[in-house]
């Protein structure tokens, strides 16, 4: 269960990471709200039940989520507008770090490096392959000098949720792989 919960914590980067921008979006506001939670939870461990600490988990995960909203909005309202509908799937990774057995209040830092790597990976590789640019849109995060970073071709599957679905599959797959060879 905690590994199929651990995924469920990756669902923000599938419909997200179709580009880099929003992808490096995503990833920082995911270093924002999860090391928060976790730093905010640790207290509550010895204090709640199981049950209890989830409600509080959901809660502190959608507080922090619309502070990275806001502050994602007074950055760039463009980048914003486009991840408005990922930032509130942001409660998941909250979620699974409330029902982990680790008690440390910087719990939330592995989980967060882990999110912002795979949000930028993802996001790297389904704008190469999809779109065949990179930085499209970086005048969103990076001001109006950094766009036209622009190539011709590209496959535009990857750039739908599905793609996502299949490169983060080969990506767990490859990483699979290179774990079992570690341990033999």
């Amino acid at each position: 269960m905690k590994r199929s919960l651990q995924l469920l914590a990756l669902a923000p980067l599938l419909g997200c990471t179709d580009l880099l921008i929003k992808a490096l979006g995503i990833g920082l506001c995911g270093l924002l709200v999860l090391p928060l939670c976790g730093l905010l939870l640790a207290p509550l461990r010895s204090r709640l039940h199981d049950n209890h600490l989830v409600l509080a988990a959901l809660v502190i995960g959608g507080i922090l989520a619309s502070v990275a909203a806001l502050t994602l909005q007074l950055l760039s309202t463009e980048l914003a507008g486009a991840l408005e509908l990922f930032l509130p799937l942001l409660i998941l990774p909250c979620l699974a770090l409330a029902l982990s057995d680790q008690n440390s209040a910087l719990d939330g830092l592995r989980p967060a490096l882990i999110f912002a790597l795979v949000a930028v990976l993802l996001g790297a590789l389904r704008e190469l392959l999809g779109h065949g640019s990179l930085f499209a849109h970086a005048d969103w995060l990076l001001g109006p000098a950094a766009s036209g970073w622009h190539w011709s071709t590209g496959m535009p599957l990857l750039t739908h949720a599905a793609g996502g679905f299949i490169l983060l599959g080969l990506l767990l797959a490859l990483l699979r792989h290179f774990n079992q060879d570690d341990a033999r």
